[in-house]
């Protein structure tokens, strides 16, 4: 079974500036989201969505996939996380292939355990 992870990390929280990059345990939750991902067993790839300079940066500096800068239609606060993860799918199936199960993992649960996701 191919399974992937996205991670989707929209720049402009309408109530907290920069809400992914607060630091949380002295990491930003952007970072702590990749570094739980990157330990699960049995996914393919970790990507993030996201139209952050500095997530990006951060996600490739952490070694996981940004394959393009979110489009800004799906950056406003009325996108959904429906339409990201069919923004993502789309990508993926023709740029990559066929993916069995997606891991939506949102960056604002830091309090997630690898145990409970496996």
């Amino acid at each position: 079974m191919k399974i992937v992870a996205l991670i989707p990390a929209r720049k402009n929280s309408s109530r907290i500036k920069n809400k992914n990059m607060k630091k949380f345990k002295k990491k930003p939750l952007i970072q702590r989201t990749i570094n739980i991902a990157k330990k699960i067993k049995g996914i393919q790839g970790v990507y993030i969505s996201t139209d952050d300079e500095n997530i990006i940066r951060l996600g490739l500096k952490l070694g996981v996939k940004v394959p393009w800068k979110r489009p800004k239609k799906l950056s406003t606060k009325s996108a959904t996380s429906e339409s990201v993860i069919k923004h993502f799918l789309s990508w993926y199936q023709k740029e990559i292939g066929k993916v069995d199960a997606l891991l939506l993992l949102q960056p604002t649960s830091p309090f997630r355990k690898i145990k409970s996701i496996q």
